[in-house]
Order: structure tokens, then C-alpha cells, then sequence
């Protein structure tokens, strides 16, 4: 096959081991951004190329294409003009990736199908999260796009804390509020590849910090979950129909719950079998899906 690996970018760790791994598996492989898509008019109308090569020529696109928050509307319109390629297979499409990158859509989608997920409103203004914070004491504030931990904060004083939402209000305009899960023990991250759980650990808040997130500084241990929430992460990669998803589930009083799904989830803290593992389980999934098409 003539495999794509659409990137976060030319550096990301994960990435890189999808070329590698496609490469031993006698795949011919090219790593691209979303910055290399571009459409150009030929004799037979406007074609799409991945940097100099017709998109057409792929015929397979695996997708950890950064969308970023000040280029939306062109990452979008690259990301469909990619997927509207006649004969290539992007996983996964547009519909799917850009729905999973909305933390709030996603968790409706999940609460709506039964699953247990963190209580989450959308707030517009400082009146709303201070109602949030009067509902349930300490809220987490964070953008309904983001990654990384990036502009996730701790409130529990709304007065107090007043310029912390007005600056989050006024780089995104709308929020989202949860209460918060104290999980000094840290959070469970399980990672699955179509209908598999591949790979699992538990995330652990640096000690300077009470975010679950490796960007942050938090470290990853080997840890094995119970089987409900194997089950949990499974049934909810395919309520929202994408191909490999890292779900992060913290402890509540009532039991474990969905914080949030990612759609490119990493793996390279991970050890390098656990790494290799889980690249050659997205291979298998493609190779599959491959042969059925």
C-alpha cells in the first residue's frame, strides 16, 4: 500500500514510528502535514496534491493532523479537501476527526449513547462559571479545543479567581465547566485501536501540579485497569465512530468516568514493545480495512 501519515508535524515522536513501522511492514510511506495539502487546477479540473504528488496516488491516510485553534478554517479546508479525494481512504474523515476535537459535542454524544461521563455545561461568561462553582465547589475551566493541558484551570473562587475566566473567555469565548476530581493517584489513559485495547497506564500528576497530563509534567507507570472500563473505552471509540482513540477516565463516588477522548492519542512514553505494539495494531486495522475495501 502507499500509506500517508498526515502529522501533528515533522518532529512528533509518533509519527515518526508510524513511518517506521509502515516502512518494516513493506509499505510505501510519506509523512505530510496539513500544510503540504494544496489543490491545484489541471486539465481534467482542480486535483489535490500532498505536497508534489497527487492525493489521488495514496491509498490509504492516516490522520494526527494538528488542528489549530488560530487556523481552523484552513486546517478544515485542507482536512476535506483531502477526504473528498475520489478512491483514498482517510482514517478518519472529516465528520469524525472534527467531532472528536470538540470536547463538548463528544461528551454529549457519550452521555446521549448511556455512557458515564464528568458533568460538563458550556458557560459564556464569568455569571455562568461562578453558577458552576456555586453547583459544585471546585470547577475545572478549560477550552472545548485544546490539548496538552493548555489553558486548563482550577477554580474555586469565582470572585477571587475572576481574571483567570475573564482571560479564558476572552481568548475563546465560550468554556466548559467541570467539577473537579481530586486523582492524586492519577487518571487511567486507554488506548484502542478499532476494537481492542492496546495499551494502558495511569497518568500521575507531577507533585507541583494537579493535572493528569504528560505536557504538564506528569509521568506514566504501568498500571491495569479493570475490565469495566476496557469495556467502557471500547464501547465509546465506537459510539463516535474513530479508528484509534485515547479515552482518560478519572475516579468519582459513583464509579469511573469519561473525562474526554483523544484522537491522537501518544504512546511514547510508553516502553518501546508497548510502543511497537500499539503502531503495528493501527497497521493491522488499516491493512484490514484494506483488504475489505
Amino acid at each position: 500500500m502507499r500509506v500517508g501519515i498526515l502529522g501533528w508535524d515533522r518532529e512528533e515522536p509518533e509519527s515518526h514510528s508510524l513511518v517506521t513501522v509502515g516502512l518494516d511492514r513493506r509499505h510505501e510511506v510519506t509523512l505530510f502535514t496539513l500544510d503540504d495539502i494544496r489543490c491545484r487546477t489541471g486539465p481534467a479540473g482542480p486535483v489535490t496534491y500532498i505536497d508534489q504528488v497527487p492525493a489521488g496516488d495514496f491509498d490509504v491516510v492516516l490522520s494526527r493532523a494538528e488542528i489549530r485553534a488560530d487556523r481552523v478554517q484552513a486546517d478544515y479546508e485542507r482536512y476535506a479537501l483531502l477526504c473528498a479525494v475520489p478512491g483514498l481512504r482517510v482514517m478518519d474523515p472529516l465528520d469524525v476527526y472534527f467531532a472528536v476535537e470538540n470536547k463538548t459535542l463528544t461528551l454529549q454524544r457519550l452521555a446521549t449513547a448511556g455512557l458515564p461521563i464528568v458533568p460538563t455545561i458550556t458557560c459564556r461568561d464569568v455569571a455562568e462559571v461562578r453558577a458552576a462553582v456555586t453547583e459544585w465547589g471546585t470547577v475545572v475551566v478549560k477550552p472545548s479545543f485544546s490539548y496538552g493541558g493548555t489553558d486548563v484551570e482550577r477554580v474555586s473562587d469565582a470572585d477571587a479567581e475572576q481574571h483567570v475566566v475573564e482571560r479564558l473567555l476572552k481568548t475563546y469565548q465560550l468554556v466548559i465547566c467541570q467539577p473537579y476530581v481530586p486523582h492524586p493517584d492519577g487518571d487511567f489513559r486507554i488506548t484502542v485501536v478499532g476494537d481492542r485495547a492496546v495499551l494502558n497506564f495511569q497518568r500521575v500528576p507531577a507533585p507541583h501540579d494537579w493535572r493528569a497530563n504528560t505536557m504538564q509534567g506528569a509521568s506514566v507507570r504501568e498500571a491495569e485497569p479493570p475490565a469495566e472500563l476496557v469495556e467502557l473505552a471500547v464501547r465509546a471509540t465506537r459510539t463516535v465512530g474513530i479508528s484509534v482513540s485515547g479515552l482518560d477516565f478519572v475516579p468519582g463516588p459513583d464509579g469511573w468516568r469519561i473525562l474526554e477522548i483523544n484522537n491522537t492519542p501518544g504512546w511514547y512514553l510508553s516502553k518501546p514493545d508497548d510502543q511497537r505494539r500499539t503502531v503495528e495494531a493501527i497497521y493491522e486495522l488499516v491493512e484490514s480495512d484494506h483488504a475489505r475495501r
